[in-house]
């Protein structure tokens, strides 16, 4: 498995630095400093190794998440939608690397029915666990009653994603603390933090 993984970080190291069109097998050995054929010991087509190198691009990010989140407040919902979201759209590393690879992952998932499926379960994992957190909010009385966490946590991915697609494109208009900011305000208009803060509505 570790040397899969290798193999799965050597194709991601491409991607960020020459797209995923470049991502051929040879060009990955070579990146590797291995032949073609051991690298096809381990993934027989380049589509295997991109459902596998996105797979762990899914559980890494999942990882540093709950890694992220044993510091915060299990009661502080705004703190932890804002420390997993930093991590989804990139805005927690500075670089961007991340929001580049999973934009060119999400473009081939388009038309690739095993990537799709694999990005289908990432995204329906990620909206459950916003709802969660949204649903405990509105018990905390900090999201109005009113509202479904259901169809507010897919609005609010919809949002993080749309910054991911700018960050990966944009990264010098829109900057890892202006994203956080941009989901911190977006959070306070739906949870009404501001109140508490005596600011203005």
């Amino acid at each position: 498995m570790e040397r899969r993984r290798q193999v799965a970080q050597a194709l991601l190291r491409v991607v960020e630095s020459e797209g995923l069109e470049a991502a051929s097998i040879p060009r990955i050995a070579r990146e590797l400093g291995a032949t073609t054929g051991l690298v096809q010991t381990y993934f027989r087509t380049k589509d295997e190794l991109l459902v596998f190198a996105a797979q762990y691009v899914g559980e890494a990010m999942n990882t540093r998440v709950a890694t992220l989140l044993e510091t915060c407040d299990p009661h502080d919902v705004k703190q932890r939608l804002l420390t997993s979201l930093g991590v989804l759209t990139g805005a927690d590393e500075g670089t961007g690397t991340e929001a580049r690879i999973w934009l060119a992952f999400l473009a081939r998932a388009a038309y690739h029915p095993a990537l799709r499926e694999v990005h289908s379960a990432g995204s329906r994992e990620i909206r459950d666990r916003c709802a969660e957190a949204l649903a405990l909010a509105q018990r905390l009385g900090r999201l109005p009653a009113g509202l479904d966490p259901r169809t507010e946590a897919f609005a609010l991915i919809a949002f993080a994603d749309g910054l991911t697609v700018q960050r990966a494109v944009e990264p010098e208009l829109l900057r890892p603390d202006h994203v956080r900011q941009l989901l911190s305000r977006y959070l306070d208009r739906l949870m009404d933090d501001r109140k508490d803060r005596g600011e203005p509505l």
